[in-house]
């Protein structure tokens, strides 16, 4: 069974440039910033950048360093459930442009961070609300006919960070509008399941077995797979390099070969991926630890 291992790579001087270093990486699979992740990015991508890249990848898809896969991460600004109506707009605007750029270079979706209900002193009801009527928006903005946004899971740090268990994201899927369901997925996170309690070192199979009863792993094609700094239940977003963690080399690996997950696309976002030459080091572990 071929496997989609890959991590996040820079795209700095170009889009083009994340294909460039999946090459020297070796990796098939690939996520990148298409733009900073500090700064709202409210304008549409260039054309001379996206031509380039596509340009690139044609001359890619012909190579023995093919890359099948590529995601985008939205930034990190982003919080549909902000009621503040600038940054829900941006926050919205962000993710439509992230899309556009994914309908014209042919990626495989965008990942991104919910956001927080931390502005809601009267309950979430109204967060979970925003979060949905947003996502619907986003769908009535940008055409798109196949399975392309993805809910990440969070650590669950500041109490109120949205999506921290299965259950909160199934609520705003199931809020959905029904034509829009087919657009929408999850990314489920190792660090951050862990951080968020979900033990995967001892009862991995029932965390498994409660991912698919839950958000049903159909809806999950693409997986951040880092190690964890902080201890189960921390609810601390500090990622580790692969077996260097307190989930450690073999329920990491457990997870990587599980049965039922070993079909989704894996991205490392350790702490290691800072050259081309220490991410090789990350790669050649995750080769190694697939079965």
């Amino acid at each position: 069974m071929k496997r989609n291992l890959g991590c996040f790579v820079s795209c700095a001087g170009g889009l083009y440039r994340s294909i460039e270093n999946g090459e020297a990486i070796g990796v098939n699979t690939i996520m990148i910033h298409p733009s900073p992740p500090q700064r709202w990015n409210s304008q549409p991508f260039k054309d001379s950048d996206i031509e380039k890249y596509n340009e690139l990848k044609k001359i890619n898809q012909l190579s023995d360093r093919k890359i099948d896969k590529v995601y985008f991460h939205g930034i990190y600004l982003v919080n549909l459930a902000n009621p503040d109506k600038q940054k829900f707009h941006l926050s919205k605007l962000s993710l439509v442009n992230h899309l556009e750029l994914c309908n014209r270079i042919k990626a495989d979706g965008v990942i991104f961070h919910t956001g927080s209900f931390k502005d809601y002193a009267d309950g979430d009801e109204k967060g979970y609300e925003r979060v949905i009527y947003g996502i619907n928006w986003i769908f009535e903005n940008i055409e798109i006919n196949s399975r392309k946004l993805y809910l990440e899971c969070a650590a669950g740090a500041g109490g109120k960070v949205i999506g921290d268990n299965f259950e909160e994201l199934a609520k705003i899927y199931e809020g959905i509008k029904e034509e829009n369901k087919a657009k929408i997925g999850f990314c489920l996170d190792t660090q951050h399941m862990f951080a968020s309690g979900y033990d995967l070192v001892n009862n991995l199979d029932n965390v498994v077995n409660s991912a698919d009863k839950i958000l049903g792993l159909d809806l999950v094609p693409v997986i951040h797979f880092n190690d964890s700094k902080t201890e189960l239940g921390s609810n601390k977003d500090r990622h580790e390099d692969l077996g260097e963690g307190l989930i450690g080399k073999e329920a990491m690996s457990a997870f990587l070969n599980h049965p039922k997950l070993k079909d989704k696309d894996y991205i490392l976002e350790t702490p290691g991926l800072k050259d081309i030459e220490s991410s090789k080091v990350e790669i050649a572990k995750l080769t190694q630890w697939a079965s």
